[in-house]
């Protein structure tokens, strides 16, 4: 199993956050998207935050399963 590791900006995270936005049901616009290199976080959120005319869905650092502590 390889190491997902979570960063604001990676490539997981983006997924997360357009997919979570956009709706699964678009989810060949969101990967897309996600795959931009986006200057920050707070870019891409912008331009979510524009097109969908509301805030930015999606998981946050403490809420991915990497996180977890275990045993």
């Amino acid at each position: 199993m390889s190491n997902v590791e979570w960063l604001p900006g990676s490539l997981f995270d983006n997924i997360d956050k357009f997919a979570n936005s956009f709706g699964y049901e678009n989810a060949g616009i969101a990967m897309q998207l996600a795959m931009i290199s986006w200057d920050s976080p707070e870019e891409r959120d912008l331009f979510i935050e524009g097109i969908t005319n509301d805030a930015v869905k999606g998981g946050e650092e403490r809420t991915y399963i990497n996180n977890i502590k275990r045993g």
